[in-house]
């Protein structure tokens, strides 16, 4: 597979419009924490400049892969655009409430939430903490993305972190999100 780094980077510290055909071959072509981070800034501060729209899909897919890999990785102090675990994990909850806001995304968040599942089946307890008490449990604060995850109650695997994530989530009805948006104002 080519490598686009250059191609990346050159599109981030221009104005130019960036060919959609050209930014869906470097989301393929991703192999990187790196090069994902550099299309995550793209598909976010410089979406604008995408020609024609990427869309829905293309996007969604890409951030859901960049913010798992941020939580798998857990990068530290190495590079300032690689979000570390916990805030990736703060990241894919304002991202999952921004999906839901879009409406007729049920799709995406079902890919999501099985992605988040995945890694954490397969993770240690630093990132299963991680997904549990930076995600799972604000994003359960939300009573529409509660039916999303509900079969983590069914999964044995899943289910303490299910009813220890919904007891703080009921405790707590979109207090973060009511975070975020305060500090949004300011």
């Amino acid at each position: 597979m080519a490598d686009f780094g250059s191609e990346i980077s050159a599109a981030v510290i221009t104005e130019e419009k960036i060919p959609r055909d050209r930014v869906l071959r470097w989301i393929d072509s991703a192999a990187d924490l790196s090069t994902l981070a550099k299309l995550y800034r793209i598909t976010g501060e410089f979406y604008y400049r995408i020609d024609p729209d990427l869309g829905k899909e293309a996007t969604c897919s890409l951030i859901q892969r960049y913010l798992l890999e941020c939580i798998r990785q857990g990068v530290q102090d190495e590079n300032e655009e690689i979000e570390e675990r916990w805030e990736a994990a703060q990241s894919l909850h304002v991202w999952f409430r921004h999906i839901l806001e879009m409406g007729d995304s049920s799709a995406i968040l079902t890919r999501a939430t099985r992605g988040v599942a995945d890694l954490f089946l397969t993770s240690g307890d630093d990132i299963r903490n991680a997904i549990e008490q930076g995600f799972l449990e604000h994003a359960l604060e939300t009573a529409d993305l509660r039916p999303y995850f509900e079969y983590w109650s069914r999964d044995e695997r899943l289910r303490d972190a299910w009813q220890r994530a919904l007891k703080w989530g009921e405790a707590h009805p979109d207090y973060m999100w009511g975070l975020f948006q305060e500090l949004g104002r300011k």
